[in-house]
């Protein structure tokens, strides 16, 4: 039922078994690549990243998950980078010791690194991209339909939303873990057993469907909801931005400071030189004021910040969807074709983009939300006032 064969990689230069295929890239570039990229940066950012998204997620789980959708919507992120960067250090601690080579470990390197860290940190990819589309969904809404956005996204919602999506993405991977899986095998060559990974008949079929689906389709759809929502969400910001100018070169007042102007009317009201006529014209600008929706600065700085996590996960991820697409039209362009050289280096180019964007997200959390700042202040004891949103 099994086969204890394993891809066509081998550490040894000038590299791979297809020494006949030129290719693009040497295989001494490659190996730089490797020692560079999926070793030391891959590792070193994941390292970052394992640290920041615990801060993310007890800063998160301390303002309270259950209070607010993006809260809770944010600490399911937290979750899903946190498996990245984790699996992520997993796969370069593997692609180490397959570098070394060693002979006395009972284990394959490759075989490891492969099922242990290689498909669980894909799998935790894509759950970051749903999440990312969700949050930015959620945020497009806030500024589309900023009176309704309460009720249709709850903290409670959010919540099984993204229990939903950790679910049904681990879900669809069982099927790779089903046909490719480790086993102890005994090694006719050095007499000596190993854990390797084994293959089970169906192992191609179930890969290339999962690949097109889960690979290209899922990518797909999830990264254009997130550049769709991004769009009109800074697009919503901009018209909004422009309206508030055009009313104060009008002459009208913003929502907000109408409740400041009837104040003022109150007060003024007793004057006997104030004229009927005054008070239409205070009124009626109120009242034009008022008709044109506004989100809050409250909600504005949150949108603000989604939008800029959207942008940082679209600049990080889209070269992994267009590498699919490049692989359709290119075959020759895998682990196993003339451009294998060119495929890991591209790969670990995209590992590790997607390694910083699961990384850096404490970054764009501190620099744009007060909240996020004062918790996160509270948290390490750290002196000075801050200033509650």
């Amino acid at each position: 039922m099994f086969s204890p064969e394993i891809p066509a990689y081998s550490t040894q230069l000038p590299g791979l078994e297809s020494e006949n295929k030129p290719g693009l890239l040497s295989d001494f570039t490659r190996y730089m690549f490797d020692v560079l990229v999926w070793t030391l940066l891959c590792g070193c950012v994941s390292v970052v990243g394992i640290v920041t998204n615990i801060i993310n997620l007890i800063v998160f789980v301390r303002q309270g998950i259950w209070t607010e959708s993006v809260t809770a919507t944010l600490a399911g992120l937290a979750v899903a980078d946190l498996c990245c960067v984790f699996t992520m250090f997993f796969h370069s601690v593997n692609f180490a010791i397959l570098l070394a080579s060693p002979a006395d470990i009972p284990w394959d390197p490759l075989s490891v690194m492969y099922i242990a860290s290689g498909w669980p940190r894909i799998m935790f990819t894509r759950v970051t991209c749903w999440i990312t589309a969700y949050v930015a969904l959620e945020r497009c809404m806030c500024v589309v339909l900023p009176f309704k956005v309460k009720q249709l996204f709850t903290a409670s919602r959010s919540i099984f939303v993204i229990c939903c999506i950790f679910l049904c993405i681990i879900g669809s991977y069982i099927p790779i873990f089903y046909t490719q899986r480790l086993s102890n095998v005994l090694d006719p060559a050095t007499n000596v057993t190993k854990l390797r990974m084994v293959f089970t008949v169906e192992k191609e079929k179930v890969e290339i469907i999962l690949r097109h689906t889960n690979d290209i389709i899922f990518p797909t759809i999830s990264m254009s909801i997130v550049i769709i929502c991004t769009q009109l969400t800074i697009a919503r910001l901009n018209a909004s931005s422009k309206w508030r100018k055009k009313n104060a070169n009008s002459g009208y007042v913003s929502s907000e400071a109408g409740t400041e102007l009837k104040t003022n009317q109150n007060n003024t009201a007793n004057r006997e030189d104030y004229s009927n006529e005054t008070k239409q014209k205070s009124v009626t600008s109120v009242k034009k004021s008022t008709t044109v929706p506004a989100t809050s600065t409250k909600e504005t700085k949150v949108v603000k910040m989604i939008t800029f996590i959207c942008t940082i996960f679209i600049i990080c991820n889209s070269p992994c969807v267009i590498l699919f697409y490049v692989q359709l039209v290119v075959p020759e362009i895998a682990n196993n074709g003339r451009y294998h050289n060119l495929f890991y280096v591209l790969y670990s180019m995209d590992f590790l983009l997607e390694t910083i964007n699961s990384s850096i997200n404490i970054l764009v959390y501190y620099k744009m939300s007060t909240k996020y700042k004062q918790e996160f202040r509270l948290l390490f004891r750290m002196n000075g006032d801050t200033v509650s949103c």
